[in-house]
């Protein structure tokens, strides 16, 4: 839904993409500056002019297509998905990066818009960085402003950059708003599941037991992620009983998440070992 008040600025920018053929199109901001909402505007008014447009949303967080803890992309096929098993995208650093390049493979339509999250100081700034080299877009859209910002913008020199004010409707949101909307939207995403009795040879061994209702990624194989789980049982049985939406004849390969929900759907980080991350 385009919002009341949109700024001159941002449609301008829509039609600067469409005049100069800008098929790859990473935008970035702050939190609450209203990125999504400017992300599906420029859907709008792309899809408006006749030419077909995807949305890749690489906000694990705060979703706009699809459920949390995935990479998302809506086309006119659908919605696909690529399992990071986290809402913390500093957390499912290698997943998110690889599932934003292969999901940006995939897309045919004419214009391919890129949501993000509003994580750009710090290991933000150098993720929003691996984002880049796995997308090669075609313009880099700052939506707002602030120092992270500019920081981002200035290492993305030799990318074509546009700026756009922040949406006049855009208000802050507190971290508990975050995770209730984080619930309702697993909540709606298993609300037509079914048990699925999978093969425990389909998820990898682990050192340690793994909990139940712990997120899974559901996977057809070749890299083609089907949708999301949670498991039931302790996985060192025979047998795997999942909650999911996916067909269990389609499932070949179990992914283990980082997440367990809880009965009300709520989610608790499993503790992380540290490690070094490669930037």
């Amino acid at each position: 839904m385009t919002p009341l008040h949109v700024p001159p600025e941002w449609r301008a920018a829509a039609q600067h993409v469409r005049r100069h053929a800008l098929r790859r199109v990473l935008v970035v901001g702050e939190k609450d500056t209203g990125k999504s909402t400017f992300c599906r505007l420029l859907v709008e008014e792309l899809t408006r002019s006749g030419r077909s447009s995807a949305l890749l949303d690489t906000d694990v967080g705060q979703k706009i297509v699809g459920p949390p803890a995935c990479v998302t992309m809506a086309n006119a096929n659908g919605v696909s998905l690529a399992f990071v098993g986290s809402t913390n995208p500093v957390l499912g650093w290698s997943r998110l990066v690889e599932g934003t390049r292969h999901l940006a493979q995939q897309a045919t339509a004419d214009y391919l818009i890129v949501n993000t999250s509003g994580l750009l100081a710090g290991p933000g700034r150098r993720l929003k960085a691996a984002k880049i080299d796995a997308l090669r877009p075609d313009l880099l859209i700052g939506v707002g402003e602030g120092q992270a910002l500019e920081a981002i913008a200035h290492e993305a020199s030799i990318l074509p950059t546009l700026c756009v004010p922040s949406s006049p409707e855009a208000r802050r949101k507190a971290d508990r708003e975050r995770r209730t909307a984080r619930r309702a939207a697993f909540q709606q995403y298993f609300l037509q599941s079914g048990v699925l009795k999978l093969k425990t040879g389909m998820l990898s061994p682990s050192a340690t037991p793994r909990p139940a209702r712990l997120l899974l990624g559901l996977s057809g194989g070749a890299g083609h992620d089907l949708g999301l789980g949670l498991l039931l049982n302790h996985a060192e049985s025979d047998v795997l009983e999942v909650l999911s939406p996916v067909a269990e004849d389609e499932v070949v390969q179990v992914l283990p998440g980082l997440l367990i929900l809880d009965e009300d759907f709520a989610e608790e980080h499993l503790p992380a070992r540290p490690r070094r991350i490669s930037y």
